[in-house]
């Protein structure tokens, strides 16, 4: 009876045992986690918000994006080692739960092997900062702006306004409108009667009267100059003139030009095409 009696005080002071070294064990394990995901924390927002990235042109909003992507796929796997070794505290095998988990892995990973490859492709493009919102791009065979970019999907607002939704896994070369200088030009068309010299003396006026205007003044790197005589008519020669001007405006300045043209065109007495022969070409 005395010996029954004792056993069950040992067993009992073993159970609390037990229970301390399982509850000590817990806080450490959980503490340790929260102190490596911090360090983790520290290390990412140094690692991407350090002198070279600052110093560089990438967007700090997709920087952001990044750090809390990434950060947020390391507190899972943390959180995950964390609880098998709670587990394996209270005699719970945790070899099955990682098998398992390993076999679902491969399967959820053969399944998707598009949705990652969209998502690491998708983590490129905004670290080499290829493309950014607003800008007018040429991706996948699709030309417009870009009106939202994700790990996932691009989403590209086209000229007539269909939206295009492009897996970022597609997007394998890009032709981006808005970065750096870009040809501005316009195409117009005087009659064999008008002389060379003219034309550039209208060119030239044009381009000035451009470039002094108050929106513009920083736009051209290069003035408006011929840059060919594009096609010899029955009746007039067709000429090309280009600028380099800031990236985006390139178009706008195309039209303004246009519009301009036009104007001298008619101040000087300047006609597209010759009649000839009760008939006039037309431009």
């Amino acid at each position: 009876m005395i010996e029954q009696i004792e056993n069950q005080e040992m067993i009992r002071e073993l159970m609390k045992n037990k229970l301390i070294y399982g509850a000590i064990s817990i806080i450490l394990v959980v503490l340790v986690s929260k102190i490596i995901l911090n360090l983790l924390r520290k290390l990412i927002d140094k690692f991407l918000g350090g002198r070279v990235v600052k110093k560089s042109d990438v967007n700090k909003n997709k920087i952001s994006t990044i750090s809390k992507a990434l950060y947020s796929v390391i507190r899972v796997v943390i959180i995950f080692i964390a609880i098998t070794m709670i587990l394996d505290i209270f005699g719970i095998n945790t070899s099955t739960l990682i098998a398992t988990a390993g076999v679902g892995g491969v399967a959820i990973a053969l399944g998707t092997q598009t949705l990652i490859a969209d998502f690491i492709k998708g983590i490129f493009i905004i670290l080499d900062d290829k493309i950014r919102v607003g800008e007018w791009i040429m991706a996948a065979g699709v030309e417009g702006e870009v009106e939202a970019l994700d790990f996932r999907v691009t989403k590209v607002r086209d000229f007539d306004g269909s939206l295009h939704i492009i897996p970022n896994s597609e997007i394998t070369t890009v032709r981006n409108f808005n970065r750096g200088f870009m040809a501005s030009e316009a195409t117009f068309s005087v009659s064999y009667d008008t002389s060379l010299e003219e034309v550039k003396d209208m060119v030239a006026k044009v381009s000035n009267e451009l470039s002094q205007m108050e929106e513009y003044k920083k736009v051209f790197k290069e003035k408006f100059e011929i840059f060919e005589i594009k096609d010899l008519n029955e009746f007039s020669y067709k000429v090309r003139i280009i600028a380099r001007v800031r990236a985006g405006l390139q178009w706008e300045i195309s039209r303004k030009a246009r519009i301009l043209i036009k104007k001298e065109m008619e101040e000087r007495n300047i006609k597209s095409s010759l009649v000839e022969y009760g008939k006039n070409e037309e431009i």
